[in-house]
């Protein structure tokens, strides 16, 4: 069982700047700023103090201030509006009872443009935990692309595609970095119909915060999907790591 916990900094939190750290002061206080942000002490929409007042309680200069702040802009936590001040923002790319779409649809759906950098791909021979999802023999070929998922250029997760090689023997011979539910429909005739996810807390290892580009430690998902066709066979398996402070997970419950 994880436990993540999460300090929530508060005005007069100005002492936890260490003049004294490597670390430049601007970071330290991004870092503070955003911490406020993932904890929800500013949640989206909220404007959060001037860079008089938060000069005053963290102790530093309204340059570092400033450094600060233009950070958590290029990152997407905040939106400045000129003569109104400075807002954090939604950024969390939200999930809850949905179509059944790729990636790359799920992204346009929201008006962000999806890419992929293709980390590692071959053909390995299916474990015991892909090839019960798969549903084939232990030790079958199966294809296996890693993929490094972008929206708007900016890392969201890290990606890894299973699908048998008899299914689609000369897979790896295509463009990779393009939606590969398209691929698979349009090329190989496989239609995804369905799928069963399953979703679980983590902690990012340091490859993949590297590759995310957040600092280590770093909280994220695991999410698991299995895909099925019109019959029912399992066609694919993925397995996905994501950052947390990019996604979230909404359950729309009735009773």
């Amino acid at each position: 069982m994880i436990v993540i916990i999460i300090m929530i900094i508060e005005a007069g939190g100005g002492s936890l700047i260490d003049p004294y750290s490597t670390e430049p002061l601007y970071y330290q206080l991004k870092e503070i700023l955003r911490k406020n942000i993932l904890a929800g002490v500013w949640k989206a929409g909220d404007k959060i103090p001037t860079e008089k007042e938060l000069s005053e309680t963290f102790g530093v200069s309204t340059a570092v201030v400033r450094q600060a702040v233009s950070l958590l802009v290029n990152e997407g936590f905040l939106v400045k509006r000129q003569g109104k001040g400075t807002f954090v923002t939604d950024t969390r790319v939200r999930q809850g009872p949905r179509k059944l779409s790729s990636f790359s649809e799920e992204m346009a759906a929201m008006g962000l443009k999806a890419s992929s950098i293709v980390l590692e791909k071959g053909i390995k021979e299916a474990d015991e935990k892909i090839s019960k999802a798969l549903q084939i023999q232990p030790k079958t070929r199966v294809i296996m692309v890693k993929r490094l998922r972008l929206a708007n250029d900016e890392p969201l997760g890290i990606q890894t595609f299973y699908i048998p090689e008899y299914m689609v023997p000369d897979f790896l011979q295509n463009d990779l970095t393009q939606s590969l539910y398209e691929l698979l429909e349009t090329k190989y005739g496989i239609v995804i119909k369905s799928a069963y996810e399953k979703y679980y807390a983590t902690i990012l290892d340091k490859y993949e915060c590297k590759l995310l580009k957040v600092k280590w430690p770093f909280a994220g998902f695991i999410v698991e999907r299995s895909a099925f066709d019109a019959t029912g066979s399992p066609v694919e398996y993925t397995e996905s790591v994501i950052r947390s402070d990019k996604y979230s997970v909404q359950v729309h419950l009735r009773r």
